[in-house]
């Protein structure tokens, strides 16, 4: 039976060809975004849960509030986690990692900045899965001058990844460090990115404080045992915080300071850390809703469409269900038949999509920067694929199976056959909704391109434009820094250059706490900081507000000089810099200057207090402004004096306005998925919009016949079939307009400075869709209202 099913479905499929690949295309294009989406949530949701441990570790996170300071973090104190081990048995294990960034690694002659360092103990390797190469997780990071390196920097250091345990690396030309071990690359789904792994009993690199309750840099896992209670856990840290941590921070009433201590699940810290200092930008648990919402919105789309165009083929099919069951064919049978025809094109579908899927994967990766694989020799993924098929297919026939099969067969061989309200007024629901998920992502877009314009445009407080970044990660390079200066400024066209540790346009780099004095009170505020030059303004071309800049003339200045925000004046509450005195190296000075605000970072995060420190002799970027007409020219000079100077060191650069640029990467890379699947939902919504233009072309084949007699034009013809349609796509406007308010509304939250939504963006939205759908009517439209009426007429 069911192979005849079959027979009976291929023959109907290749007789009408038109319909069987509108309808294929549908079914496949909503498959695709429907597996691209499905791999990109999977990875969202999998990230670390591939660790043997995954379900008992946890992260040690901070929510500190005093005054007015408030402080989320993801970092703690180094003695923190030992003690924790200590106290609690609940706790197995403890690990301690603190990121690092560029390290200067030399192997032989060559020589290359390490972007991202990892300072771990020796547990690591208990608490995540690495995969050895070469050497034994047991003893890797036992000893302070190890180094574990990754298959890849191997690859780049000596060129090979075995037979490495032994060898020497010098570390910013100062240290010798011996390769330890060699693991393979980690899984980009691992929430730690490295290329280096360092001791963390390497104080003399990592600069830090194993016995400092109140120095916050090392990230600190713990590994509980099985069936612990978190929770209980948990309950007990306002007591260990009294114990160990109050005295530290000054705190020994503990009336004065919030300090909570919570355990954050290994496997939730991918989607639930953007609230963190630091990771603001990160991951979260939206985008997997908010793609989550399109894929399944998409699939019903193309759902839709399936069903428009088996019920546009209704009266078509008819007659042909009116012989089978005049000839004793039971309204099961022939739901079988319509079930098998659906699960044919959806398996079809599948097929396609399977093929096109991968084809598209290295363009779907490089717009969301992962490494997303399918596997189609998995026995598992394929069941999987053929049940999400089959169900697409079941979903998509019930409605056209039940409905055509109701036909009665008296009725439709006299010709008195017709589609009943119901029918209809189901028809054109579907096509409003169609339309309104459609227009929703269609505004979408245009609020996320709006909003990455406003960003990129934006006035920032200072001059990005021509501002060269060279990194001095070398101890030898950062002293000899000042000759660099002098000789690159002999060049006319090298207009200024500046010597600083902080980072415009990256991460939060240094935060402390600086106490602020007037009207013989102190006011202590959580902010972050800069060591900068005389020079740092100018290269800039940040604006002074109040008093004066940095002067290398001024003795006073060489002793402790700083210069503050307008952010922070008014965190303040004070009227100007003279109002009151900052402490800086225990000495109370007046506040040098004020400048005018600027933006650290994207617009995502408000403009916070900020102090500017001098230290001439302090940094480790070097900023070098260059005149506009010579950029190539100056790039070259610099390279090339550089070289000079600092013959053993690597060259690298960076300008800061594409610094600046790549903080908007992972919003340009959500604008542009956005952008993709508003034209696939666009186009299967219009498959099935053409579908219902020719079921309504063919019911009012008849009505068309007898205008054109009447003298009816063909322009007034196409009007009265097109105005319809168009009612249809101006509801979902309507309806679609506020929900993409709100929507939107949420998305623009994130940002502390934002575009106001126009109307014009509604508007567009409409009128594109309205103009979509008249083209994808007015062919159908056109096509009946040119038709013969001797033909139409005919049967009557």
């Amino acid at each position: 039976m069911l192979l005849n099913y079959l027979k009976i479905a291929y023959r109907n499929l290749v007789r009408n060809k038109v319909y069987s690949l509108l309808t294929l295309l549908g079914l496949a294009s909503g498959m695709i975004c429907a597996i691209l989406l499905g791999l990109y949530i999977y990875d969202e949701l999998t990230f670390d849960q591939y660790h043997a441990n995954a379900a008992n570790i946890y992260r040690l996170n901070l929510h500190i509030k005093w005054e007015d300071n408030e402080m989320n973090m993801g970092i703690v104190s180094a003695p923190m986690g030992p003690a924790l081990r200590q106290e609690y048995p609940e706790v197995s294990n403890v690990l301690r990692v603190k990121p690092g960034h560029e390290v200067l690694f030399r192997a032989g002659e060559q020589a290359l900045y390490v972007k991202n360092v990892l300072y771990a103990d020796s547990t690591l390797f208990s608490f995540f899965d690495y995969s050895f190469i070469d050497g034994q997780p047991q003893t890797s990071l036992l000893q302070p001058n190890s180094v574990v390196l990754t298959q890849k920097l191997a690859l780049l250091l000596f060129g090979k990844t075995e037979g490495l345990r032994g060898k020497v690396i010098r570390v910013k030309d100062e240290q010798s460090i011996t390769v330890a071990g060699v693991i393979r690359d980690v899984p980009t789904n691992h929430h730690l990115k490295f290329d280096a792994i360092l001791p963390y009993s390497n104080t003399q690199l990592n600069g830090i404080n194993l016995t400092k309750w109140d120095n916050f840099g090392s990230v600190t896992y713990v590994l509980l045992h099985p069936n612990s209670d978190v929770r209980r856990l948990n309950s007990k840290m306002p007591e260990f915080y009294k114990k160990y941590i109050a005295r530290a921070i000054g705190d020994d009433s503990g009336k004065g300071v919030t300090f909570d201590i919570t355990f954050q699940p290994l496997t939730a810290m991918h989607l639930y850390s953007n609230h963190l200092m630091g990771e603001e930008n990160g991951s979260n648990m939206a985008f997997v809703y908010t793609f989550s919402v399109i894929g399944l919105f998409i699939l019903l789309i193309a759902i839709i469409n399936y069903v428009n165009l088996s019920t546009a083929r209704s009266t078509s099919r008819a007659r042909e269900i009116g012989v089978r069951k005049a000839i004793g064919s039971l309204r099961s049978q022939l739901v079988g038949q319509f079930l098998a025809e659906s699960m044919l094109l959806s398996l079809l579908a599948l097929v396609l999509s399977l093929v096109l899927v991968p084809a598209l994967l290295p363009f779907f990766n490089y717009v969301t920067a992962k490494t997303l694989t399918i596997n189609l020799w998995n026995v598992q993924i394929l069941g999987l694929l053929l049940g999400f098929s089959l169900l697409i297919g079941l979903v998509s026939g019930l409605y056209p199976a039940f409905v055509l099969s109701r036909f009665n067969p008296v009725a439709v061989l006299k010709g008195a056959f017709t589609s009943s309200g119901k029918g209809i007024l189901l028809r054109k629901s579907l096509v409003v909704l169609q339309f309104t998920v459609s227009i929703i992502m269609i505004v979408g877009t245009f609020v996320v391109y709006r909003q990455l314009q406003y960003m990129r445009h934006t006035e920032l407080g200072f001059n990005q434009e021509q501002v060269l970044i060279l990194s001095l990660k070398a101890p030898s390079a950062q002293r000899s820094v000042k000759v660099l200066k002098d000789k690159l400024l002999q060049n006319p066209i090298i207009k200024g250059a500046s010597l600083t540790d902080g980072l415009v346009g990256g991460e939060v780099h240094n935060k402390t706490t600086f106490s602020f004095y007037a009207g013989g009170k102190e006011q202590p505020i959580s902010t972050e900081y800069f060591s900068v030059d005389h020079n740092f303004l100018d290269v800039l071309q940040i604006d002074l507000k109040e008093g004066r800049n940095f002067s290398p003339n001024l003795a006073s200045d060489s002793t402790g000089a700083v210069l503050v925000n307008e952010a922070m004046l008014k965190r303040l509450g004070w009227k100007n810099r003279m109002t009151g005195l900052v402490e800086f190296d225990t000495k109370r000075i007046p506040i040098a200057g004020v400048i005018r605000d600027f933006h650290l970072r994207s617009l995502r995060n408000k403009i916070e207090p900020l102090v500017l420190v001098l230290r001439e002799d302090r940094g480790d970027r070097f900023m070098i402004r260059v005149a506009p007409q010579n950029v190539p020219d100056a790039l070259a000079y610099v390279k090339k004096t550089y070289e000079q100077i600092n013959p053993n060191q690597p060259f690298e650069y960076a300008f800061l306005d594409q610094t600046f640029a790549e903080q908007y990467r992972a919003d340009e890379r959500k604008g542009n998925l956005f952008l993709g699947f508003s034209g696939m939902a666009i186009f299967i919504a219009c498959l099935g919009l053409f579908g219902l233009a020719t079921f309504t072309a063919e019911q009012r084949t008849k009505e068309i016949g007898v205008r054109k007699v009447l003298g009816a034009s063909v322009t007034s013809i196409v009007a009265l079939l097109s105005k319809d349609f168009l009612k249809l796509v101006l509801i979902a406007v309507i309806i679609a307009s506020p929900i993409a308010w709100y929507v939107m509304n949420r998305w623009l939250a994130d940002f502390a400075y934002k575009i106001n939504m126009a109307w014009w963006m509604f508007a567009l939205a409409g009128v594109l869709a309205v103009s979509i759908a008249l083209v994808t009517v007015s062919f159908q439209s056109i096509k009946a209202a040119l038709m013969n009426p001797v033909k139409s007429l005919r049967s009557e």
